[in-house]
């Protein structure tokens, strides 16, 4: 008898749990969801999604891999995944805002020195789709940075991505 209440009240506690899960998911914040794929996009993919936790006595940021099941905490991630990570989330605000009304250039100094030259560019693809939006002014002192960007944004520069050597 105790043995059956432990197993339905064990699978009740599963099934809510579940249903919590797929609720969060499918009506999580959008700034999170655009910060999600922000990221994926500057870690070439190698992460897919970010996710919260909010089963801990404080919510926590987590990456979930490009397998789907593997998170990983923001504490366990390299530094340039961080900055990744820190470049999604302040792009997804930036976004946010702009769709309110509110356009205030986008200034970034170095904002790559820790990512290598392919997330380099992704980084410059995301900064030229922002440039759409409002202006975006890359600074950087890396002669190879200052490259990989004008290949990336080419002729779009004027459109709103400022590029300077400092």
């Amino acid at each position: 008898m105790l043995a059956e209440y432990y197993i339905l009240k064990r699978a009740q506690a599963v099934t809510l749990r579940w249903a919590i899960e797929q609720y969060r998911e499918r009506y999580q914040n959008p700034m999170l969801l655009r910060a999600s794929t922000l990221f994926s996009t500057l870690t070439l993919g190698r992460y897919a999604a970010l996710r919260i936790d909010s089963d801990g006595p404080a919510p926590r940021l987590l990456g979930l891999r490009d397998d789907g099941r593997t998170v990983v905490e923001v504490g366990a991630m390299s530094e340039g995944m961080t900055d990744q990570l820190f470049l999604a989330l302040r792009l997804a605000a930036v976004e946010q805002s702009i769709a309110v009304g509110v356009r205030l250039p986008f200034l970034a100094d170095d904002l790559f020195v820790n990512f290598d030259d392919e997330r380099s560019e992704a980084g410059f693809r995301v900064l030229a789709e922002l440039a759409q939006s409002t202006q975006v002014l890359f600074f950087t002192h890396h002669p190879h940075l200052a490259a990989i960007a004008r290949s990336v944004v080419g002729g779009r520069a004027s459109l709103g991505m400022r590029i300077g050597m400092t």
